[in-house]
C-alpha cells in the first residue's frame, strides 16, 4: 500500500519544477516566441472576426425579423413562385373571415431615386424600392411610423426614410425624380418622412399611395401577397385553417412558419459568407503552423546542453517532452487569447467601415457566442500543441551525453523515407489530378481534382527539404553572384538546414499556390467570358440596366422601339424575362424581339434561332433531357392561369447567353400585364456609315430620360462583365494576403533565430574580417533566396493546379485556359523584394554581433 502512495506521491514534486523550467524558458525567449504567439494572433483573430461578424448579422436581421413580423399571424401567397399573385379582392374578402383583425396586401417594385443634384441615389447593395404607404394602425407586419408631414394620398406623393431625405439633399414639399420599371423616370413630390423598426443602413424605401403603387408596381388586379393580423386570443394555427378552408389555391403560412423560413434562408447565407472567411483563417493558421514548427525546432536545437543537462540530473524523456509542450500550451493560449479580443475588435472595425462606405449592412451590439470564443481558442491552442508536437519529441530523445558537445545541432534524420514518401505524394497528387480532367461529370472531376490537390501540396512539403540544396541553392548562386564571396556564402547557407529552409519556404509555397490557383481561374473566367461575347454576340452597342445588388435594372418596356427608330440604328433585337409553366414546370422565359437570329451568333442544331408566333426555340440540352424534338408540342401556362400550346421551332447549342428557352414577343405579351413590361437588354447594329461612337452617342441622347440605361460599345460591356471577375478576385487576395503576412514573419522568425544560433560563427566572420554591411547583405541574400524558392514552388504548384480546376469546369462555360504568367512573374519578383524587406531587422541584429563576445560564448 505504502509503495502504491510512494507511486502516486512524488508526481506532482517533479511536476512543479520542470514547469517552472518552461516558465523560466518563456520568460528568457520572449522575443523569440513573440512572432509564434503573432502568427497565433493574426489566424484566432480572423476567425473570432469571422464568427462575430455573422453571428452580429445574424442577431441583427433575426431581430428586424421579430420586429417586422411582430404582429403578423397568417401570410397568404400563391401556390407557386411564378404565380399571379394574390388577388386585391381577397384582401377584402379576408377580413369576414373570424378572427382576422386586419388584412394589408403586398405591393413593390423596383425604383431608383435620384438626389436633388438629378445624381442617383447609391443605397450601397440595400434595397431601393417602392411600395404603398399602409397607416399603421391598419398595416400588417410593418412598423413604419410616420415621422414629419403627412402620408401620401394625392396622385405622385411620397414618404422618404428621414436618412434618405437628409443624404439626398432633399426637404418636405421638394420635387423628386423616382424611375420605376413601369413608367420610366417620373416626378414625385416628397410629403413627409417615415422611420422603420426594420430599416438598415442605405434602404432606400420610397412610399406612394396605396392607389399610385398598384399602378406602378402591381397589374391592377393582384398583390405579391396578403398579410394578415388575427384579433387577440385567436391563435395563428387556428387562423390559418379558417383561411385555408375558405381560399383554397394558395399558399397559407403562420406567421412563425413565414419567420422561420425567412430565418433559415438568411442563416444559409450567412454561413456561407461564414465558411468562406473562416476558411481564409484556417488557412492563416495553417501557415503560422510552420513559423511555430521552426521557432521551437530551433529553440530545441539552441537548448541542447540545457537539455542534456536536465537528463543528467534525472529529468526523463516525458518530462523534457511536457516541457517544450508546456511551453507551446503557453503560448497557444496567450496567442489565441489575444486573438479573440483582437477577432472582437476586427468585427467592430468591419462594421465601422461598412458603415462608412455606407454599404447597407445593418449593425448592432457585437453578438458573443460561445462558438465565436471557444473555437479560435481551441484552435489556436490545438495548432501550437500540434506544431510543436516534433520538436518536443526530439527535445525528449536528447542524451545526456549531448551536454558535453559545443554548439548545437539540428538533426534531420528520417530525411530519406520523407524524401520517399514526398515524391510518392507528389506524383499521386498530379496523376489524380489529371485524371480529374477527363470524368465524365464536373463533381466528379472536381472531387477528384481535390484530392489530387491535397496530395500534391502535402507531397510538395514532404519533398522540399531535398530539392532545398540543389533549387534553393542553385537561385541563391544566381542572385548573388554579383556579390561575390558574401553571395557564395549566403547560396551554402540554405543547405545547412534543409528541413528548417524548407518548413519556412513551404509558408510562402502554400500562400502562393492559392494565389496561382485563384489567379488561374480568374483569367481563365474572364477570358471566357470575353471569348463568349465576342463570339456570340454581333452588335456592336449593347443598351442594359445599371447594376443594382448584382443585378442589371430593368429597363422600361419599349425602349427597343425608340432606338430602333434612330436614323443611326439599323438592326435592333432585344431579350426580356417572364415567368410561366412550361411543360408542368416553372421555368424563367426569354423572349426576344427583333432580327435575333443575327444580332446573337447561336449554332443551330435544328430550325431557326427566330422564333415565330406560338414557338419555342430551346437549348440542346434540354431537348435532350426532356424528349423534345423539332415540332414537338409544349404546354404552357401563364401566371394567371391561362393555358396555351407552344411549338418548338428551334434548337440551338447549350449558350450561356442565350439560357435554355427563347420565345417571341407575341408569347411574352401574354404573360406579363402591360404595365409591368421590361426589357432586359437591347443590342444594337449601327446604320451603314455610321460610326459605332456616333451611334453610341445617338442612343444616348434617346434615352437622356432613363438615366438607369447604360449604352456601351462592345467592348466596354465585356470589360464590364469581366470586371466583376477582378472585384472577386480582389477580395479573395486581400484575404490572402493575411496568410501571406504569416509566411513573411516566418521568413523573419527563422532568420532572427538563425541569428541566435550562429551567433558564434557570426563573431567569427566578423573577427576575420567580414564587415557590417557584408554581414547584412549575407541575411538579405540568404532571405531573398529562401522566398523566390518558395514562391517558385508554389507558383508551379499553383499554376498546375490552376489548370486542372478551369479544365474540369469546362463544360460549366470555362471553355479558354489562361494561366497568368505575367502576374506570376510579377509574383515572383515580389516575393525577391518581400524577401529583402522580411530580412532587415534579423540583419541588423546580424550586423550588431560584437566579436569577442559572441566568440566568448
Amino acid at each position: 500500500m505504502s509503495a502504491g502512495k510512494h507511486e502516486v506521491g512524488p508526481a506532482p514534486s517533479h511536476a512543479r519544477p520542470m514547469l517552472r523550467v518552461s516558465l523560466r524558458n518563456i520568460r528568457a525567449h520572449k522575443l523569440r516566441l513573440l512572432l509564434s504567439v503573432l502568427a497565433v494572433v493574426l489566424g484566432t483573430a480572423f476567425v473570432t472576426g469571422s464568427l462575430v461578424f455573422t453571428s452580429t448579422l445574424k442577431s441583427t436581421f433575426d431581430g428586424l425579423l421579430d420586429q417586422g413580423s411582430r404582429d403578423l399571424s397568417v401570410l397568404i401567397e400563391p401556390e407557386s413562385a411564378q404565380g399571379g399573385g394574390v388577388p386585391f379582392e381577397v384582401a377584402e374578402q379576408v377580413l369576414d373571415v373570424p378572427g382576422v383583425a386586419a388584412a394589408s396586401p403586398g405591393v413593390s417594385g423596383t425604383v431608383v431615386l435620384f438626389n436633388a443634384d438629378g445624381t442617383v441615389y447609391q443605397s450601397g447593395g440595400a434595397p431601393s424600392e417602392g411600395l404603398a404607404w399602409t397607416d399603421p394602425e391598419t398595416s400588417v407586419g410593418s412598423s413604419d411610423t410616420l415621422v414629419d408631414g403627412r402620408a401620401p394620398a394625392g396622385d405622385r406623393e411620397v414618404v422618404l426614410p428621414q436618412g434618405v431625405l437628409d443624404k439626398a439633399g432633399l426637404s418636405i414639399g421638394d420635387s423628386a425624380k423616382v424611375y420605376t420599371t413601369s413608367d420610366g423616370t417620373i416626378e414625385v413630390t416628397v410629403v413627409g418622412t417615415y422611420t422603420s423598426g426594420t430599416d438598415v443602413g442605405g434602404y432606400v424605401g420610397v412610399a406612394f399611395s396605396a392607389a399610385d403603387a398598384r399602378a406602378l408596381f402591381t397589374d391592377g388586379e393582384n398583390a405579391s401577397s396578403v398579410a394578415i393580423r388575427a384579433d387577440e386570443g385567436v391563435s395563428q394555427d387556428e387562423l390559418r385553417d379558417r383561411i385555408v378552408e375558405q381560399f383554397p389555391g394558395f399558399a397559407v403560412s403562420t406567421g412563425e412558419e413565414v419567420k422561420e423560413k425567412l430565418s433559415q434562408e438568411l442563416s444559409m447565407v450567412l454561413n456561407f459568407v461564414n465558411y468562406f472567411f473562416v476558411a481564409f483563417g484556417l488557412i492563416a493558421l495553417l501557415v503560422g503552423t510552420f513559423i511555430i514548427y521552426n521557432t521551437f525546432s530551433m529553440l530545441v536545437a539552441q537548448r541542447l546542453r540545457e537539455l542534456a543537462l536536465l537528463r543528467s540530473i534525472g529529468a526523463s524523456r516525458g518530462q523534457l517532452t511536457r516541457s517544450v509542450l508546456a511551453e507551446a500550451a503557453l503560448t497557444g493560449l496567450i496567442g489565441s487569447a489575444i486573438g479573440v479580443l483582437a477577432g472582437f475588435g476586427l468585427a467592430q472595425l468591419i462594421f465601422v467601415l461598412l458603415e462608412a462606405f455606407d454599404l447597407g449592412i445593418p449593425s448592432g451590439d457585437l453578438a458573443l457566442t460561445p462558438m465565436s470564443v471557444l473555437t479560435p481558442l481551441v484552435l489556436g491552442f490545438v495548432v501550437t500543441l500540434f506544431s510543436a508536437w516534433a520538436p518536443a519529441r526530439r527535445a525528449g530523445r536528447v542524451a545526456p551525453v549531448q551536454g558535453m558537445r559545443v554548439g548545437s545541432t539540428a538533426g534531420e534524420a528520417g530525411g530519406g523515407m520523407r524524401t520517399y514518401l514526398g515524391v510518392l505524394a507528389v506524383i499521386s497528387g498530379v496523376a489524380l489530378a489529371l485524371i480529374g480532367t477527363w470524368q465524365d461529370t464536373t463533381k466528379a472531376g472536381a472531387i477528384t481534382v481535390g484530392v489530387g490537390a491535397a496530395a500534391l501540396i502535402i507531397g510538395s512539403f514532404l519533398v522540399m527539404p531535398a530539392l532545398a540544396r540543389p533549387i534553393a541553392g542553385g537561385i541563391g548562386r544566381v542572385i548573388g553572384a554579383p556579390f561575390g564571396a558574401v553571395g557564395r556564402l549566403a547560396a551554402t547557407n540554405a543547405g545547412r538546414n534543409t528541413r528548417r529552409t524548407a518548413a519556412t519556404a513551404f509558408a510562402l509555397t502554400l500562400g502562393l499556390t492559392l494565389v496561382a490557383a485563384f489567379g488561374t481561374l480568374g483569367a481563365t473566367t474572364k477570358a471566357s467570358i470575353s471569348g463568349m461575347i465576342e463570339g456570340e454576340i454581333n452588335a456592336e452597342v449593347v443598351v442594359q440596366g445599371v447594376a443594382s445588388q448584382g443585378m442589371p435594372i430593368q429597363l422600361p418596356g419599349g425602349v427597343e422601339q425608340r432606338i430602333a427608330d434612330l436614323p443611326e440604328v439599323d438592326d435592333v433585337a432585344s431579350l426580356a424575362f417572364a415567368f410561366a409553366s412550361l411543360g408542368g414546370e416553372p421555368q424563367p422565359l426569354a423572349s426576344a424581339s427583333g432580327p435575333v437570329g443575327e444580332m446573337i451568333d447561336a449554332t443551330m442544331v435544328d430550325g431557326s434561332l427566330q422564333p415565330g408566333e406560338n414557338s419555342l426555340v430551346v437549348s440542346q440540352s434540354v431537348a435532350r433531357d426532356r424528349g423534345w424534338v423539332y415540332g414537338a408540342t409544349v404546354p404552357l401556362v401563364a401566371p394567371d392561369g391561362t393555358e396555351s400550346t407552344l411549338t418548338v421551332t428551334g434548337v440551338y447549342e447549350d449558350s450561356q447567353i442565350l439560357g435554355q428557352f427563347i420565345t417571341g414577343r407575341d408569347v411574352y405579351e401574354r404573360l406579363v400585364p402591360e404595365n409591368l413590361r421590361s426589357t432586359f437588354n437591347v443590342l444594337v447594329s449601327p446604320a451603314e456609315g455610321v460610326s459605332d461612337d456616333d451611334a453610341i452617342a445617338a442612343v444616348t441622347t434617346e434615352l437622356e430620360d432613363i438615366p438607369i440605361a447604360s449604352v456601351q460599345s462592345k467592348q466596354q460591356f465585356i470589360d464590364t462583365q469581366a470586371g466583376s471577375v477582378d472585384q472577386l478576385l480582389t477580395i479573395i487576395y486581400a484575404l490572402l494576403g493575411l496568410a501571406l503576412v504569416i509566411a513573411v514573419l516566418g521568413i523573419v522568425n527563422t532568420l532572427a533565430l538563425s541569428v541566435i544560433e550562429r551567433r558564434t560563427e557570426i563573431g567569427m566572420l566578423r573577427a576575420v574580417g567580414m564587415q557590417r554591411s557584408q554581414i547584412r547583405r549575407t541575411i538579405n541574400l540568404e532571405s531573398t533566396q529562401i522566398a523566390v524558392f518558395g514562391a517558385l514552388i508554389g507558383a508551379v504548384v499553383g499554376a498546375y493546379l490552376g489548370w486542372t480546376f478551369v479544365t474540369v469546369l469546362a463544360a460549366d462555360g470555362l471553355q479558354v485556359t489562361v494561366i497568368p504568367w505575367g502576374m506570376i512573374g510579377i509574383v515572383l519578383v515580389c516575393s525577391a523584394v518581400v524577401g529583402v524587406l522580411a530580412s532587415l531587422w534579423p540583419a541588423h541584429r546580424a550586423a550588431k554581433t560584437d566579436p569577442l563576445e559572441a566568440i566568448a560564448e
